[in-house]
């Protein structure tokens, strides 16, 4: 079998994913700063020139140069993008106009300030979210950012310099970027640029330096800089050696690996790597090689606790596995760009080491190369462990013993069967190919037991002189030897092919698991259906029994299981300690291990969401690699709940929001509604007491309009809340429709005095089975809403067929723009061209009715412009009554 190291698939996918996304969309490129005022505009604009020099397509998105005159300079010859003027609370603000950019398609363009927020209610909220639509489109970006703006560093500005910055940006887009420059300044030249007014205007000078500009607060903030632009090298560097498949390490930045096992002495080993880290600003990372022979449950529980040590001093974690312990450190090692590794010194026997081609050290320090090796101390007075030695009941099962001397004595009598035509050395072919045969189906230890047994067999019954074990040719002692060696060699091959194959089989299961797991989810209808699904994939795959508690709206964890079993008191606290401390608790930890339950915390980056309680059976246990798949649904789950949770926020935020505006629409409608009924009744009662101004006939009837007129406000008003309810109850009888017409132009004749009525009822007439009342109702909203619009005419069409009564009512108004059609029948909309009387209730109204009817409403534009609304009631005609209403 070939020794070289095969190329780790997770990192050719990515690098696949990175060229194809690297073949769609743009570049973006970020000029990043410490803080404003630095010169980010600046450098890019120069950088912009250079590429137009270059024959680029350059373009200007947008440029804040906050007045200076340098920056606005370097703008010349630069093509411009006018900016979208957006109407904000009253103010006239200039955006980046997205639509066109797309539109032009240049090569590159200039986005300025990628943290700010757009104003008014455009596509996107966030500036860079333009980018990435933009960037989606193959163009490249320019852009500026200051590390204040970082959403994961956005805490530690705030400690520093005590000002809280609510304009972020995802790291994610940070981490998008396909080149960063710094542009960077000492904090003694930035304040001298600050002192020459070149940052802000004079009069905010002193107070920016006393405050934000302090030189304790640059030289911070530069620091955090400089390091974030190394670490996104770094990863850059990492990445092109994997792409060209160049074995590391280059030392551009010194990394630190310490391999980790379940000894005791990995806890020295992490706690002396994370103070050389400390010491040298050096990142570190935590590998565990994973063997085929099984750990016991000790070992499992030392190496769990391991691990969390190396996870809660900041370390990396990567768990892989392999029998070449040296080999597979090396190639992780190289992969991560390490440039030492830390290893504790050897405790074995020196003899069963030589046996093996050497320790650890010895195979790290030959097979090293460029990377260092540092072998450290543990201590003095070794402690009575040792390593977990093979399964051997495993291993030997008396059911494998057996089938091996069953196969043994099968091939012995098949042999002496065959002999005297064959030979021996053909039975001796026999028994070598009963080895491999059955190399594939029992372990190492029958496997051996085999060999022995067969190769003594055909010593004792086939070689001459038989029934004797010894050898009378040196022939027949190297055919003998070469055989036996064979049939370990092949066996021992066979079997290491066995442990591949199974823990590629565990691995499959892993990636299956999760692949149901995302499917499963993503596919639920509701976070409830979700979480059951989720419980119930976790019970069958570990075989225990799951409960899920999340956050209540008080940020404490719910008592009652968002779903899955109740748990008692005491497990319950230890589930709440877990969603309070943020770490596992409970059985298989260190934490309330005497607890029957097991708990994970279920967390966002920035809060907590809740917890996943586990009980398994008491003589259960799990293996690392379970708990790194169990973190994982968790993770996944948390996902899940909290774009549920940001799900139903910003659905609140719409509720709340349009509930604002009606309110507001609301309160001046019926301000302005209410106002002018009551100035007339007031102005006509004063009227009536100054005797001799008007007839008082006529300020009777002024009173009388203005009251007809409030009632109506009333009316509607209560009828909405009636729809809005639920409690609008059908009274049907027997109504003929002529009468029911000529109540409602009587009582709407003041608002239709100046129109020409047109009306044309159903032929044959006769008695509709209908709710009288709403249907006047009907017939007075839209016959007003008709009488507002209309130049001359209004018309009312009524027709029946197939026992659908169709009421039609027709205007020849300017009609209604195809945008508004949709919306003409919400509350309160009350349309551009209406007059400012009405509280735009009465459509509202009559699609309440006409659905109350079991009916509908429609409204559509005539070619002539004119506006006709159409209303459908299901009901009976009855030609011959009996009785009538």
């Amino acid at each position: 079998m070939s020794d070289e190291p095969r190329p780790d698939p997770d990192a050719l996918l990515a690098n696949l994913q990175r060229k194809d996304r690297l073949s769609r969309e743009g570049r973006l490129k970020i000029f990043l700063g410490m803080c404003p005022g630095v010169g980010k505009t600046y450098a890019m604009l120069l950088s912009a020139q250079q590429d137009q020099e270059e024959g680029k397509h350059v373009v200007v998105g947008v440029i804040e140069s906050h007045g200076r005159v340098e920056t606005q300079a370097l703008t010349a010859g630069l093509e411009r993008i006018p900016l979208k003027s957006i109407e904000h609370r009253g103010v006239v603000l200039h955006e980046l106009d997205l639509d066109a950019i797309l539109q032009l398609k240049p090569d590159l363009v200039l986005v300025d300030e990628l943290a700010h927020t757009n104003a008014g209610q455009g596509r996107h909220t966030k500036r860079y979210q333009d980018v990435l639509e933009i960037l989606a489109a193959g163009i490249d970006v320019y852009t500026t950012l200051n590390v204040q703006h970082l959403e994961s560093h956005r805490d530690v500005v705030a400690q520093i310099t005590g000002i809280v910055v609510h304009e972020t940006v995802p790291d994610s887009v940070f981490d998008r970027a396909d080149e960063v420059e710094l542009v960077d300044l000492t904090s003694e030249q930035l304040r001298k640029r600050l002192d020459e007014g070149k940052v802000y205007l004079p009069e905010r000078v002193n107070v920016s330096t006393e405050n934000f500009f302090r030189e304790g607060n640059l030289k911070a903030l530069r620091e955090i800089a400089l390091r974030l632009t190394a670490e996104k090298a770094d990863r850059q560097m990492v990445d092109f050696l994997r792409e060209q498949s160049i074995e590391g390490p280059w030392r551009s930045r010194e990394r630190l690996l310490v391999a980790i096992g379940p000894s005791p002495y990995s806890e020295r080993l992490i706690r002396w790597t994370r103070r050389i880290a400390a010491t040298t600003h050096a990142t570190w990372m935590g590998v565990y090689v994973e063997p085929s022979i099984p750990l016991n449950e000790e070992d499992k529980q030392r190496l769990a606790r391991n691990l969390t040590l190396a996870r809660n001093l900041g370390g990396e974690i990567v768990t892989t596995s392999g029998d070449r312990i040296a080999e597979t450190i090396l190639r992780v090692a190289r992969e991560h760009n390490v440039t030492q590794i830390v290893v504790g010194k050897p405790h074995e026997n020196r003899l069963l080491d030589m046996l093996r081609g050497g320790s650890l050290v010895d195979q790290l320090i030959r097979k090293s190369g460029e990377i260092d090796v540092y072998v450290v101390r543990t201590d003095k007075q070794p402690v009575s462990w040792r390593p977990s030695p093979p399964a051997w009941k495993d291993a030997w099962r008396l059911a494998d013993c057996l089938k091996v001397i069953a196969a043994v004595c099968a091939i012995t009598l098949l042999g002496l069967i065959l002999k005297p035509f064959v030979g021996y050395t053909t039975v001796g072919m026999l028994y070598l190919f009963s080895v491999l045969i059955m190399a594939l189906f029992i372990p190492r230890g029958p496997m051996f037991l085999m060999a022995a047994l067969s190769a003594l067999t055909w010593n004792f019954l086939f070689i001459e002189p038989q029934f004797t074990f010894y050898v009378s040719t040196v022939q027949d002692a190297a055919l003998l030897a070469a055989y036996f060696l064979v049939a370990l060699v092949v066996g021992q091959l066979t079997a290491r092919l066995r442990q591949r194959e199974s823990l590629e089989r565990q691995r499959e299961q892993q990636a299956t698991a999760l692949y149901q797991f995302a499917r499963e989810l993503v596919s639920a209808e509701s976070l409830q259906n979700a979480l059951q699904i989720a419980s119930q994939l976790i019970d069958g795959i570990f075989h225990c029994r799951t409960a899920i508690f999340l956050q209540t709206e008080e940020g404490e964890l719910n008592s009652q299981p968002a779903t899955g079993p109740a748990i008692d008191e005491s497990e319950f606290s230890v589930a709440s300690w877990t969603f309070h401390k943020n770490e596992l608790a409970g059985r298989f930890t260190d934490t309330l291990s005497q607890s029957s339950v097991f708990c994970i915390p279920l967390h966002s980056q920035n809060r907590q969401l809740g917890v996943i309680v586990l009980r398994f059976e008491p003589a259960a246990s799990i293996t690392l690699k379970d708990r790194q798949l169990l973190e994982t649904f968790c993770a996944q789950i948390a996902v899940l709940v909290e774009r549920d949770s940001l799900r139903r926020k910003a659905v609140r935020s719409e509720i709340e929001e349009r509930s604002q505006r009606l309110q507001k629409n609301l309160l001046d409608c019926v301000s302005h509604e209410l106002k002018t009924p009551l100035a007339v009744i007031t102005t006509a009662t004063e009227s009536l007491q100054k005797a001799g101004e008007l007839p008082k006939n006529e300020l009777l009837s002024e009173i009388h309009i203005a009251s007809e007129r409030l009632n109506r406000i009333v009316s509607n008003l209560l009828d909405l809340a009636r729809i809005e309810a639920g409690t609008v109850k059908l009274h049907l009888d027997w109504w003929d429709l002529k009468e029911v017409v000529s109540r409602v132009l009587e009582q709407e004749k003041s608002c239709l005095q100046k129109h020409t009525m047109d009306v044309e009822l159903p032929d044959p007439s006769g008695l509709f089975e209908i709710d009288a009342a709403l249907i006047e109702q009907i017939l007075a909203n839209l016959l007003r809403n008709a009488a507002r619009h209309a130049a001359t005419k209004i018309s009312i069409h009524i027709t029946f067929n197939d026992e659908i009564l169709k009421i039609q009512v027709r205007d020849d108004g300017a009609g209604i723009e195809e945008e508004n059609m949709e919306r003409i029948f919400d509350k309160f909309y009350r349309g551009e061209v209406t007059r400012t009387d009405g509280l735009g209730l009465g459509l509202s109204i009559v699609r309440g009715f006409a659905e109350a009817h079991s009916g509908k409403v429609s409204v559509s534009r005539l070619q002539s412009k004119n506006t006709e609304f159409e209303v459908h009631i299901p009901t009976r005609l009855n030609d011959y009554p009996t009785s009538t209403s």
